[in-house]
């Protein structure tokens, strides 16, 4: 049986759930062989790890997004070739491993420009944040976008690609202490989500929103349609506030929060002409991959041409898995968290 190195989860839980270890690899045939360089680190992965999304039969490899280099092709007719650069992604995890083997479709191929880091960065985050605000959100020149968690790696992407449009004000909500680097990405005006977070944000736009990005789910959602403009629209893309503190986090909490925001009234979106929309990348992918690898060949050349310009965090061993996704759920990351597969010395 050949084995490859990779984070394993046997059980749902907390974060002691993770180990390192040798995991069975599928055969080669039907599929291309990847050694990994780094692991992009999501949220989907917490609540993977919880067993709140798919309900994945026991065990399995963690990790949604890898990158690499093609070391084998179990496939007689692909375009894909051994020594070629590429992004591996796959919703229903497997990715976070040194040896990866794959079905052609969970491949795309890296531009040499590109470099293995901002490859692993770029994929769900920016593709998340160009459907978000480009397609559904529809944002135009001179339009105000709210964008929560705006130091977060989708946060970050959309605030870059808000200001690639002509006269955008982006504000944006985050910590304190993130307020100067994220000043520097673009946002405009920032804001803590706190106890006052809702009389802050009314005064600072009276006027509301042409377009809110929304990683929260449950009543926060209400309070942010109700601050849109007439055909303003906001796009839920995750429930990331139900990940606050492990040892309380539930199936029943989980519920909850999707429960509130599920029920969006109707009645509302008419009387006050909104657009509620939400936006999940991997069935996306699911239903329509040429418009997905389309907008992805216009993210690279937007990286080529410096009009975006991709954040790296912080690169963590495999090892350490445990802490990458900490970061991601302390709020502590500015920017992408990645995963690095090589041996750690």
């Amino acid at each position: 049986m050949e084995t490859s190195k990779a984070v394993v989860v046997k059980k749902f839980g907390n974060y002691d759930v993770l180990s390192v270890e040798q995991f069975e690899q599928p055969a080669l045939d039907g599929r291309i062989e990847v050694k990994v360089e780094y692991g992009g680190v999501n949220f989907a992965d917490l609540y993977t790890r919880q067993g709140l999304m798919y309900q994945k039969k026991l065990p399995f490899v963690l990790g949604m997004e890898c990158v690499g280099t093609i070391t084998a092709v179990g496939v007689e007719s692909t375009d894909l070739q051994v020594g070629q650069r590429v992004i591996c992604y796959d919703y229903h995890c497997g990715m976070y491993r040194d040896v990866l083997r794959v079905t052609p479709d969970k491949i795309y191929p890296l531009p040499d420009y590109i470099t293995f880091e901002q490859g692993a960065a770029i994929f769900v985050n920016y593709l998340t944040a160009y459907f978000s605000i480009i397609e559904l959100g529809n944002l135009k020149q001179n339009q105000t976008v709210l964008v929560i968690s705006c130091g977060g790696g989708v946060g970050w992407a959309a605030t870059q690609l808000s200001k690639n449009i002509d006269g955008v004000t982006v504000v944006g909500t985050t910590s304190p202490e993130k307020y100067p680097e994220v000043q520097k990405n673009g946002v405009d005006k920032t804001l803590t989500l706190n106890s006052d977070f809702e009389k802050n944000l009314a005064q600072m736009c009276p006027g509301g929103f042409d377009l809110i990005l929304s990683t929260y789910a449950g009543p926060l959602y209400g309070f942010l349609e109700t601050q849109l403009k007439p055909l303003g629209r906001i796009v839920l893309i995750g429930a990331n506030n139900l990940i606050q503190n492990e040892n309380k986090l539930s199936v029943l909490t989980f519920l909850k929060g999707w429960w509130t925001t599920k029920n969006v009234r109707l009645e509302d979106l008419i009387v006050y002409n909104r657009v509620a929309a939400g936006l999940h990348l991997g069935t996306l992918i699911d239903k329509d991959p040429e418009r997905v690898r389309d907008a992805l060949n216009k993210i690279f050349e937007m990286v080529k041409e410096q009009k975006l310009r991709v954040k790296i965090h912080e690169v963590l061993p495999m090892e350490r898995v445990v802490e990458a996704t900490k970061l991601l759920a302390q709020r502590k990351n500015v920017g992408k968290v990645l995963i690095s597969m090589r041996t750690e010395k």
